[in-house]
């Protein structure tokens, strides 16, 4: 294996959690040498710029897909004991559960084909008798049913954003270099059999810079398709809203589902409470807006935001007396042609020193770094030893698309 690490430069297109929990859990190998391996990552605007610092945050050990999300859970457990996660980007465990209210017709409409709004994995029945006391930011008498889908020992929450900056730092504090610049072009030898270099241009100006790469890893999530159209990714945007409430509220994620007054099914919002004494909330997506170059670019629609913020209000006057401090968009990205439980392409294209880490839908933050971990060992031990991510082999969706 001494031949895998002579004079390697990783390249990692891509700063968002998934491309900084790769440069992490490099520079944090045992076998990673900062004298003989270089990391760079290359990313267009600005680290966590897009749905890594404009998602939930909610991570779990019942997470999709499940042949990486137990890993990924512990290796957040363990990133927040050893570098102080509490305090640095607000990790805490806490209650997740679907909950069935009566909201306000407000907007989202939305039939659903499936008649079931209980999520896959909850781990108790509903319950229209029986829900948390603690749980007293949600009006009492809209709360028609609870069902517990995660505890404080499988669920926890961070603050996306703050995550993934920090991890960027204590990455670039063991050796990994971020450079602002967007990746243009992959240059090939041997008839395109092998990746040999990146080409960028430098945030801000008109410089094109070839940079020379052993092995190239594009976890540009909604963007992947812009640098390696053969992926089957694709994006969808979603808003969301930041709610500083007159007084902070009990730790819970809720996956409401609201039942408006009129018989329609609704797409339903999220509701993070946060230890920062805010309250995330985002709606439904949309894919009729185009990806913009950059996450600087993405366009944010007020009218929407305020959909959201009269969806959740109706349901609980700690929100509604709240003042709305932020309104945000972003694109996600998710695998095109297969189920969302099946999870993101992870590992190598087919094309020699080429490796994809992207798709991972709602679930980026929490699998970040499993993904990272993973993706660590392919590079620098030639397999992945912690988890069994075959079935995320992207050479399985590649060959479907040829």
């Amino acid at each position: 294996m001494g031949s895998l690490l002579e004079g390697r430069h990783t390249v990692i297109i891509g700063g968002g959690v998934v491309g900084t929990c790769i440069a992490y859990f490099i520079v944090s190998h045992p076998r990673y040498d900062r004298n003989t391996h270089a990391v760079t990552v290359l990313e267009a605007s600005s680290i966590g710029g897009g749905a890594s610092g404009k998602a939930g945050g909610v991570i779990a050990t019942w997470a999709d897909p499940s042949c990486i999300a137990p890993l990924s859970y512990r290796l957040h457990c363990e990133l927040a004991e050893k570098h102080g996660g509490i305090q640095a980007w607000g990790f805490r465990n806490v209650y997740c559960a679907d909950v069935d209210v009566m909201g306000e017709a407000v907007g989202h409409a939305a039939l659903e084909e499936n008649h079931s709004h209980f999520h896959s994995h909850a781990v108790s029945t509903p319950s229209s008798a029986h829900y948390p006391p603690e749980l007293d930011w949600i009006t009492p008498d809209k709360i028609t049913s609870y069902t517990e889908l995660g505890r404080p020992e499988n669920t926890a929450q961070v603050h996306p954003h703050l995550f993934t900056t920090r991890l960027a730092d204590l990455a670039a504090e063991h050796g990994a270099n971020f450079v602002l610049g967007s990746a243009t072009r992959l240059n090939y030898v041997e008839e395109g059999s092998k990746v040999k270099s990146v080409s960028y241009t430098r945030k801000g100006s008109l410089e094109q810079v070839e940079i020379n790469a052993s092995d190239v890893v594009i976890a540009a999530g909604p963007w992947t398709t812009t640098i390696f159209p053969e992926a089957p990714i694709k994006e969808s945007r979603n808003h969301s809203i930041v709610v500083r409430p007159r007084k902070p509220v009990s730790a819970y994620v809720l996956f409401p589902e609201l039942h408006p007054k009129t018989p329609q099914k609704r797409i339903p919002p999220e509701i993070y409470s946060r230890p920062d004494g805010t309250i995330y909330s985002c709606g439904p997506s949309d894919t009729d807006v185009p990806l913009p170059e950059g996450t600087d670019l993405v366009e944010v629609n007020p009218e929407i935001c305020d959909r959201i913020y009269g969806d959740v209000s109706s349901i609980s006057q700690a929100i509604r007396e709240g003042e709305i401090i932020t309104r945000q968009a972003c694109y996600r990205p998710f695998v095109v042609g297969r189920a969302r439980d099946i999870g993101p392409l992870v590992g190598p294209t087919g094309i020699e020193s080429l490796w994809l880490a992207s798709g991972h839908d709602s679930w980026g933050i929490s699998n970040g770094p499993g993904t990272g971990k993973v993706m660590s060992e392919m590079i620098l031990d030639g397999k992945a030893s912690s988890a069994d991510v075959s079935s995320l082999d992207p050479r399985l969706m590649l060959q479907k698309a040829t």
